[in-house]
């Protein structure tokens, strides 16, 4: 399974409109940011987490050519807008928008955040003209899953039907678990995701928790000892709705796993200083002790 981090900024993105920041005026590229999303794939079976707005940039640079389902961590707008790219995935034509298909891509996304969709994309559930075409979607609801009865995704049936070689058929056929993990963004009820192999150990996997200021201990339960745990990371300071790096670690510690991620940061901090203040501040965390812990970055790509 490879997972690459195809934006890791805050809802501004780095550089912000119109500042002229030390951060948003480096020439690291470490320091450029979209929008938080990620695109996890194990041979050709695919999901992202997340469609910001840099949706349709962050595919075409990071060449996702087809997608088996999305998962969604909430509904603002740096999350969610760019949904309509999906048509791209999706077959669009459909009497019923709202009738289950096997053609249509399957959006895994909480309850409040589905109802969102509905009443912000609200055109791709009308009967109106198609134009450009609309993304054919299936809405269904994280609060259906859990560990014990995680999504199982596999790739689509036309894509192994196209396939020109036996071995490559078969590679594709590997299938990907993922299950929602609850957790708190101010006073909304987001999700994070837990993905790994079908047949890989609990352990091998990663679990991607952006966008939270609260995560309870059944959730941290959930996904402790995983391999890879990409966590809310805004800044230096408190903030209401995002862990501060210090939360970070703090939570980190609790979930134990084998590499950590800061996601999510904003301009207040350059790359490298947030490596510093990481190398100053992890000793205050025991359990972090033989464990990297780094800033994540666009592009950042790892294999589970």
């Amino acid at each position: 399974m490879i997972v690459t981090l195809t934006g890791t900024g805050t809802s501004h993105g780095i550089p912000v409109i119109g500042c002229d920041c030390p951060v948003c005026r480096s020439e690291d590229a470490h320091d450029k940011r979209n929008r938080c999303s990620a695109y996890i794939h194990t041979d050709n079976t695919a999901i992202v987490i997340d469609t910001g707005p840099e949706f349709r940039i962050q595919a075409l640079e990071f060449k996702i050519k087809h997608l088996d389902a999305v998962l969604i961590t909430h509904s603002h707008a740096d999350h969610l807008n760019g949904l309509d790219d999906l048509r791209i995935f999706s077959h669009t034509a459909s009497s019923d928008k709202k009738k289950a298909t096997k053609n249509a891509l399957n959006i895994y996304a909480n309850n409040p955040t589905i109802n969102d969709i509905y009443n912000r994309f609200d055109y791709i559930y009308k009967n109106t003209q198609q134009g450009g075409g609309k993304p054919l979607l299936n809405l269904k609801k994280a609060e259906d899953y859990s560990k014990e009865k995680p999504v199982l995704v596999t790739c689509h049936q036309e894509d192994l039907e196209a396939s020109p070689d036996k071995l490559s058929r078969n590679s594709r056929q590997k299938e990907l678990l993922c299950f929602p993990v609850p957790m708190k963004h101010g006073t909304l009820d987001v999700v994070g995701w837990n993905i790994r192999e079908k047949g890989a150990a609990p352990e091998k996997s990663l679990s991607y928790l952006t966008d939270c200021s609260f995560i309870p201990e059944e959730s941290i339960t959930l996904v402790k000892g995983c391999e890879h745990l990409v966590i809310d990371g805004l800044r230096e300071s408190p903030h209401s709705t995002h862990f501060s790096f210090a939360q970070a670690l703090e939570c980190a510690a609790k979930i134990q796993a084998r590499h950590v991620w800061l996601t999510h940061i904003c301009h207040n901090n350059s790359h490298e200083q947030i490596k510093k203040w990481i190398s100053e501040h992890k000793g205050q965390y025991p359990s972090l002790k033989e464990t990297p812990v780094s800033p994540a970055y666009d592009g950042l790509t790892f294999t589970i």
